[in-house]
């Protein structure tokens, strides 16, 4: 199987390095990480991932319309996005999809068991015929 490459937006600096080392050493994955929702678009627009996990809950003035056109642009190219919040779990897998969302990411998370856990929700693990 490929390498996946994975779009990190993260605002928190401790989370977004703990999570980005997370990912790359234990999911064997290639990780970009982002500051803001607003890079993360520019992001996307150069390089496509293969999945954007995102924090929404961010400072950013205008944070709304940001993850509105970063649902657009993932969507357009077929890239699911993970919501990382700590109200995740209020939300059914139906309720996410209708916001445009593949899934959820429960704060606080095992960071250890992380990778797995997306390699489930993405279904990265069914072997390819």
């Amino acid at each position: 199987m490929a390498i996946q490459s994975i779009l990190l937006i993260e605002h928190e600096i401790g989370l977004r390095e703990v999570l980005g080392a997370c990912l790359k050493e234990l999911g064997g994955w290639d990780v970009m990480l982002s500051s803001s929702i607003r890079e993360g678009i520019l992001m996307c627009e150069q390089q496509r991932p293969n999945l954007i996990l995102v924090d929404t809950s961010t400072p950013e003035m205008d944070a709304l319309l940001f993850i509105e056109q970063l649902k657009t642009h993932s969507h357009d190219q077929s890239i699911p996005i993970l919501l990382i919040s700590s109200r995740a779990r209020l939300f059914t897998p139906e309720q996410l999809s209708e916001m445009g969302f593949a899934g959820a990411i429960t704060k606080p998370f095992n960071p250890f068991t992380l990778p797995q856990y997306i390699t489930r929700l993405m279904k990265w693990d069914e072997a390819a015929p």
